[in-house]
């Protein structure tokens, strides 16, 4: 995979700091957010379900996650995190530079395990579920980093050093293995859909054609919209459209702008259209939106 390419899709978060590159979140759907697009970083995440259901596109597959469900992902990994239909969920997630385990290039740990995992040459179950072999154990550890991190102990690095070290033993011993098939054709479709969803990112504040996305890959404007639904789940009008209502929630948050402005900064000069694509993603105009994020704003600052 090219990692000095598609820069507008990676996120640029410093998920904890340079002396301890790691970090945990809680997320609440839908309240954190209802569609968190997709996006990759060098860091590997960690995703456990406490509580509800939630969907995740992951290596360009979708799937349904259930409480007690465990997904972890690859550095450089193109994914997504949605409401799975108009279910609720929390989740935590934990996101870290393999390096802080290691000691360089030569190191055995490095050599024998992170660096196949983030070449991708290790398969392994997408979702782990309860009652496979090694889940138990695997949870114990996951539970036990987020104790760690709410506690925030004096030598909380060496805890959560010692448990990051644990839950990667527990990876490789239950649940990788080496792949034998070949993975060209993979990389190559990733290739794609990132170019696709980079020109997104830097032109949805301006009208976007199929014949524009589809001549970034030399594809036929038919077999391109096939090719994005596939591997991605949604249809490339789909996707930009949800792209648009996230950039406008963001604007509604932490702007003033008139909802004209808005729509227009989003590349959506129909306000009525965009009204009715707000409302059927959130369920509630753009104007209750704000309203309703600055009485809850309001409530927590009380």
């Amino acid at each position: 995979m090219q990692k000095d390419q598609f820069s507008d899709l990676q996120e640029n978060v410093q998920h904890g700091n340079f002396m301890m590159p790691f970090a945990q979140y809680v997320t609440w759907l839908p309240w954190s957010f209802a569609n968190f697009p997709i996006h990759w970083h060098k860091e590997v995440e960690i995703i456990y379900v406490e509580n509800g259901s939630c969907e995740i596109n992951m290596g360009l597959q979708q799937y349904e996650l259930k409480k007690g469900d465990i997904v972890i992902v690859q550095p450089y990994a193109l994914h997504s995190l949605k409401q799975l239909k108009k279910e609720s969920g929390c989740c935590f997630s934990w996101v870290f530079d393999l390096n802080m385990l290691s000691y360089g290039i030569t190191d055995a740990c490095y050599v024998k395990c992170f660096k196949p995992f983030i070449e991708g040459q290790f398969s392994y179950v997408p979702v782990i579920s309860e009652g496979m072999k090694g889940y138990k154990q695997l949870k114990e550890i996951l539970l036990e980093l987020h104790q760690v991190w709410d506690e925030k102990k004096e030598y909380i690095e060496l805890d959560i050093k010692w448990r990051l070290g644990k839950l990667f033993s527990c990876l490789v011993e239950d649940f990788f293995l080496r792949r034998k098939e070949n993975l060209e054709q993979k990389k190559e479709n990733t290739t794609n859909v990132k170019i696709v969803i980079d020109y997104i990112h830097e032109h949805y504040q301006n009208s976007i054609t199929i014949a524009e996305l589809a001549d970034l890959l030399h594809f036929s404007e038919p077999y391109f919209m096939r090719y994005f639904k596939r591997h991605t789940g949604v249809t490339s009008v789909d996707y930009i459209n949800d792209f648009r209502m996230n950039k406008a929630v963001e604007l509604l948050m932490n702007t003033e702008n008139s909802i004209m402005e808005i729509a227009i900064q989003v590349g959506m000069h129909n306000i009525s259209y965009f009204n009715r694509l707000f409302k059927k993603k959130y369920e509630m105009t753009p104007k209750e939106y704000r309203k309703k994020y600055q009485e809850e704003f309001q409530k927590r600052r009380e």
